[in-house]
């Protein structure tokens, strides 16, 4: 028997999808335009950002420099008035004579926070000689408010009868004085910005016995922070 040989079908070639060109162009166009899209939106959101931290910095910048900044709190001598010489000869003083001297004192406050002061001294002296001592105590000047106290002062007969300047000054019916008070307190605003500051005052004036009147007063006022 004669064997013929079989052909055997040839393999099917693979198939093959074909993609045009230009929908290949196209989705790559697309691509680019939608990562350019991105792009440009994060730099705008970038630059937004940017813009919103320099505007919130130049504000905090003036609001430190303006609002927030601690301004010097302002201590005045508004009156001095002395009590104890009614019925008394003043060219005869002694050192059981009580003598008192009332000081109206004022503190403004210009912060927008509160001003708290601790315990404070008003010392008075005449030619240089400590006659006086009154004690303030300790406060709290509300933010832009001016606060009205008042401090008494014993004074020192003593050391007043010693000063060889009395008799002069008794005789013309004045006495030139001088006051030192010194306060230290804190501003805190908005628990960001803490300051401590220490206010002198120094004043002189001239006391007319007769009718308990200050005039030529003058004050000069240093602040330490």
């Amino acid at each position: 028997m004669v064997e013929h040989e079989q052909e055997r079908p040839l393999a099917s070639e693979a198939h093959q999808i074909s993609i045009p060109n230009d929908t290949v162009t196209q989705r790559s166009t697309e691509e680019e335009t939608e990562r350019k899209r991105l792009r440009r939106r994060c730099v705008q959101c970038c630059g937004c950002t940017s813009a919103v931290l320099v505007i919130l910095g130049v504000t905090l910048l003036i609001l430190f420099l303006t609002v927030f900044k601690v301004k010097d709190p302002k201590i005045n001598l508004n009156n001095v008035t002395i009590r104890g010489l009614e019925g008394v000869d003043p060219r005869n003083l002694v050192p059981s004579t009580n003598l008192t001297l009332i000081a109206e004192v004022s503190v403004k406050n210009p912060n927008i926070a509160s001003f708290r002061y601790k315990n404070a001294t008003t010392e008075i002296y005449y030619e240089n000689v400590l006659i006086g001592e009154a004690q303030i105590p300790k406060g709290n000047a509300k933010a832009r408010k001016t606060i009205q106290m008042t401090v008494t002062a014993n004074f020192l007969l003593e050391k007043i009868i010693r000063v060889s300047q009395l008799p002069a000054d008794l005789t013309a019916g004045t006495l030139a004085l001088d006051t030192k008070t010194s306060i230290r307190g804190r501003v805190e605003i908005i628990e960001i910005v803490k300051k401590t500051v220490g206010v002198k005052l120094n004043c002189t004036s001239t006391v007319v016995i007769a009718d308990q009147t200050v005039r030529d007063q003058k004050c000069t006022k240093s602040v330490k922070f």
